[in-house]
């Protein structure tokens, strides 16, 4: 069966990359969380061999994010035939495809849970690709552990890839000194807003445009995707 999927074209550009870091910051509304959760499915379907683990802060709330985007992206693109393809599971959180790949969710919130990371493995593949959802969250001492797990040969075609995604709180941070001050061929940063989101609603914009007037700084990061 052949499905149809419309996805916003202002990401095709890190869809389609195979560099290591991929670097999404955006307003609020931009529509990125829920192309990286889509192009996660596709790509784990299309791809033998290929696994995902989700990190966020704190372990929690990976339920009501990645795992919820992502649940959410399988049941819309795939309807009555998504739980055929998908295998999903609620305690631990996990997603397994029909193909083998799978995506668990994980936190670093202290030391037991980073821990768990130098641990994880899976019974077809390795651990190719993370998603850092409200990467802001996180320390560089976090991420340096997630980056670590990604090693080792790979068959050919395939690549090891992070994908972070956040609002761009603060204009100290360390990610924007790492990933956006330094120039590195391996990383793709990303910038989007509402505005290019081909699917957000006019309401959504009318309620963005008063934010512009009543929070001039919540709309320059949560509107305009800009450092705060």
């Amino acid at each position: 069966m052949e499905y149809e999927f419309k996805m916003n074209a202002a990401f095709t550009e890190v869809d389609e990359s195979t560099l290591r870091y991929i670097v999404m910051k955006g307003s609020a509304g931009s529509g990125k969380s829920v192309d990286t959760a889509m192009n996660y499915i596709l790509r784990l379907m299309n791809d033998k061999g290929r696994n995902l683990v989700c990190i966020r802060k704190a372990d929690i709330t990976n339920r009501d994010s990645t795992y919820a985007e992502l649940t959410g992206a399988i049941y819309r693109m795939f309807g009555k035939d998504a739980e055929r393809l998908w295998k999903i599971k609620q305690s631990p959180l996990q997603l397994t495809c029909a193909n083998g790949n799978q995506i668990i969710f994980r936190g670093v919130n202290d030391e037991k849970q980073r821990e768990k990371l130098k641990s994880i493995t899976f019974q077809k593949g390795k651990l190719t690709d993370v998603w850092i959802e409200e990467a802001t969250e996180i320390t560089q001492a976090d991420f340096e552990i997630i980056d670590d797990r990604l090693r080792g040969e790979l068959p050919p075609g395939q690549f090891y890839q992070i994908r972070m995604t956040f609002n761009p709180v603060s204009k100290t941070h360390w990610i924007k000194k790492v990933f956006f001050d330094i120039p590195d061929p391996n990383v793709l940063c990303h910038h989007s807003t509402f505005l290019t989101n081909s699917f957000i609603d006019d309401a959504y914009k009318r309620r963005m445009e008063r934010r512009k007037i009543v929070d001039p700084e919540g709309y320059r990061i949560y509107g305009l995707g800009e450092w705060g």
